[in-house]
């Protein structure tokens, strides 16, 4: 338990702090923040180029763990599906989801600390302000609980492998060449009701009425696929392999995580090892230790 003299320096370590980026001069940021609707989408020559103009690659950030830029991308580059070359492809869809996950993760990871502050403060004996109790309730109805299940809203708030997130965006968007990716921002491949915003799959069995969720922007998908990982019961499993490691003091790594989104497809088991497999194959576990900069990737005016 953390000491009660602990709490001022608990809450200087945890501010919270929107992150508003300089307006560049003569570049278009790739979203200054996350209201701002993109109408740019660039061609994939354009974006190779602006990853180049900024120092950005993805061997710079496994060889030597090189902060990663911003890029908020509305939607995919044109061009991403026509590209022959498999590596090419492969590279390009990698490094524009990347910067997407690890900001997914950051937002994740500040709330994750002030949660672990505001269960110190509980056990401490010491009451909550009102904005503390309204902030916890808000997080609760969020990931689907009681305000009061400080051991459910640990489990479920927490970061996600970015490996793990980087396989399953490529097998369940086809490296960004898929319908539900290109039309729908759907990199993840989640379902919704037949009610809700989605796409109609060409194949979908007889007598079944869901689509396939689609999104206003690819930030959204990345936000929902966390989301859904760290509140559904089929992926409880997932959630307890990850606290296990906590409690370890090891960083939860997508290669063991897999193990709990057999429930993600129909495949089971063999979706298991797919998952690893593409982890392996792509290199994606050191992008575990991937780290967020504040630069933002920008384009010139009219690209």
């Amino acid at each position: 338990m953390i000491a009660v003299e602990m709490s001022a320096e608990l809450a200087a370590a945890v501010p919270v702090v929107r992150y508003e980026p300089p307006a560049p001069a003569s570049h278009i940021a790739i979203a200054a923040s996350p209201e701002i609707a993109f109408i740019v989408t660039p061609t994939v020559a354009v974006l190779e180029k602006a990853f180049r103009d900024s120092g950005y690659s993805l061997d710079l950030v496994r060889k030597f763990n090189k902060p990663v830029p911003r890029l908020r991308l509305a939607t995919l580059p044109n061009g991403l599906a026509d590209i022959r070359n498999a590596n090419r492809r492969k590279a390009v869809f990698l490094a524009l989801v990347l910067p997407l996950i690890l900001e997914a993760n950051a937002h994740i990871a500040v709330e994750r600390k002030r949660l672990l502050y505001v269960s110190a403060m509980i056990k401490s004996g010491l009451p909550l302000p009102p904005s503390l109790q309204s902030w916890l309730s808000r997080l609760a109805k969020r990931y689907k609980t009681e305000p009061d299940r400080l051991d459910i809203l640990l489990k479920r708030v927490d970061v996600l492998p970015v490996s793990l997130a980087l396989a399953q965006a490529a097998i369940e968007s086809g490296w960004g060449t898929s319908r539900f990716a290109t039309q729908g921002n759907a990199i993840f491949g989640q379902w919704t009701t037949a009610g809700g915003k989605g796409l109609v799959p060409a194949e979908r069995t007889e007598g079944m009425t869901h689509k396939v969720r689609a999104f206003d922007r690819l930030s959204e998908s990345v936000t929902a696929y966390i989301l859904n990982l760290n509140t559904h019961r089929a992926y409880r499993g997932l959630r307890a392999l990850r606290q296990e490691a906590r409690r370890n003091g090891v960083r939860p790594d997508g290669i063991t995580l897999a193990a709990g989104l057999e429930p993600y497809s129909e495949r089971g088991e063999e979706y298991v090892e797919l998952l690893r497999s593409m982890i392996r194959v792509n290199r994606l576990a050191p992008l575990d230790g991937a780290i967020l900069s504040d630069e933002i990737i920008g384009f010139e005016s009219g690209a």
